[in-house]
């Protein structure tokens, strides 16, 4: 250890004592936060869910491709890389699925479609003339011109931010807590999220809703 340490600092100048140095600077913030006084500093806030009703009523009014595509992001679940990478072909509108790369776990995986949705998606790809090798949400221009191509996530969440005031987390969150709300288990959700944990699931999204708190209050 001694002599790599040795090699390091002189062939790439590294300095060990500088390092050092700031991990004990490091040391000291960490100790700093635990302090009470500074707790409102690391005080972590994740999106909400939103009533389900009331998000579908803002999505009705929407023209027919962000409708579509919000309607597919709700129902699905799906995260704002897996929406951006989908393409027609995905969708078998006859069965009501929807197959879905989840690139966090590397894995394809099937998901299921309401009527409604079936119905929309069908609509927008006959409106837009998609191809079966196009990109469902791609990129289209002010014109009325639609691309084919992978948009960015961050593109997509503010396509979604434009026509909802809303993130793809609280389209996630809120079809969660919906499903859960309506009596679903976790192995059901699990199932249409596409969650690998269903610990992470529990402790991240399987939040006690506010309206069922004040129904007991």
């Amino acid at each position: 250890m001694a002599a790599i340490r040795k090699y390091l600092s002189v062939i790439h100048g590294i300095d060990f004592r500088a390092r050092t140095r700031v991990a004990y600077e490091l040391s000291a913030m960490r100790k700093m936060y635990r302090e009470d006084q500074y707790a409102h500093l690391i005080q972590v806030r994740g999106k909400s869910a939103i009533n389900k009703k009331e998000l579908m009523n803002i999505i009705n009014t929407l023209p027919i491709r962000a409708k579509t595509i919000c309607l597919v992001n709700l129902v699905t679940a799906n995260r704002p890389n897996e929406m951006v990478r989908l393409r027609v072909r995905d969708f078998d509108l006859k069965n009501r699925l929807v197959h879905v790369y989840l690139k966090k776990q590397k894995r394809w995986h099937t998901k299921r479609l309401t009527p409604e949705v079936t119905h929309a998606v069908d609509v927008y790809t006959r409106e837009y003339d998609l191809k079966t090798d196009d990109y469902f949400v791609g990129r289209v221009y002010r014109n009325g011109r639609y691309e084919s191509t992978a948009i960015s996530e961050i593109g997509f969440c503010k396509a979604l931010q434009r026509w909802t005031g809303l993130t793809g987390y609280n389209f996630r969150k809120s079809q969660v807590v919906a499903m859960h709300a309506a009596g679903a288990d976790v192995s059901t959700i699990a199932k249409q999220t596409g969650h690998q944990s269903l610990e992470t699931l529990i402790q991240h999204y399987l939040t006690v809703s506010e309206e069922t708190i004040d129904k007991y209050l």
